[in-house]
């Protein structure tokens, strides 16, 4: 039951993700200090997501680290 259960759940998530993906193909401009250049937006979204799961997952390592060495 509960592999039934884990591949709704997956196939939900899929049919979300090319929603959004369809979604948000229109280009954007993004300004950066001195840089300017376009991008689509889904790739944007892909890459502010990616970094904010990057920072969630190594900062809590870093803060473990530093109380191990005090």
């Amino acid at each position: 039951m509960s592999k039934n259960v884990k591949m709704i759940f997956e196939i939900i998530l899929v049919v979300l993700a090319i929603i959004i993906i369809v979604q948000n193909t229109t280009l954007v401009n993004l300004q950066v200090l001195f840089w300017d250049f376009k991008a689509s937006l889904i790739i944007l979204l892909i890459l502010v997501l990616s970094l904010g799961m990057a920072i969630g997952y190594f900062l809590p390592k870093l803060n473990k680290n530093k109380e191990k060495e005090e």
